[in-house]
């Protein structure tokens, strides 16, 4: 396991004694394409069948664009809440490549404990952190307020339906927390 891994493990930790963080299985495929399913915008209008193609498909197009990334279920109580898939690339940058929440825990700090615990780790390694988002989805406002940024030519709705936002590692007082953390960006 890489130490961004077990760093990211130990930052949730810190940050929620409630939230239960561990790495996916396979005994969780049925859980992820639920999960996929419910968090999908198309949900309330495609049959459950399009939807379980549509959670497969991106689920399969995860995995083979980014073969090494963390990945990690959430819960609550025991409880299946979300996931979180973090690539930890080379050059000091993590791509967030999926964080979902179950939609009835959404608004419980689930999704923003994931989140922050990545940042931590990132801040802590001075890694770049970016992700890709639909431009409808509400965790858009989310993403800023934690210092994300739209980058590169995103304008026309029609011609991008997702942006592609970034977020600077924030300066740390010093080198205590990386260390804590126990990680290093080589």
């Amino acid at each position: 396991m890489r130490s961004e891994h077990e760093a990211f493990d130990r930052a949730l930790a810190a940050r929620s004694d409630q939230l239960e963080c561990r790495p996916e299985e396979s005994a969780d495929a049925a859980f992820l394409h639920a999960l996929a399913a419910r968090c999908s915008p198309l949900h309330s209008l495609l049959p459950a069948p399009m939807l379980e193609q549509q959670a497969a498909a991106q689920e399969a197009s995860h995995r083979a664009q980014h073969p090494d990334a963390m990945r990690r279920i959430a819960a609550v109580a025991g409880v299946r809440a979300g996931r979180i898939v973090i690539d930890w690339g080379p050059v000091g940058v993590s791509h967030g490549v999926d964080i979902a929440v179950l939609p009835e825990l959404r608004s419980s700090g689930v999704g923003l404990h994931l989140l922050r615990a990545w940042l931590d780790v990132a801040d802590a390694g001075r890694w770049r952190c970016t992700l890709d988002v639909s431009r409808a989805n509400p965790a858009i406002r989310l993403y800023a307020h934690l210092g994300f940024r739209v980058v590169g030519d995103q304008s026309g709705p029609e011609e991008h339906p997702f942006v592609r936002m970034a977020r600077p590692p924030k300066r740390q007082a010093s080198g205590s927390l990386w260390e804590s953390h126990g990680c290093r960006n080589s």
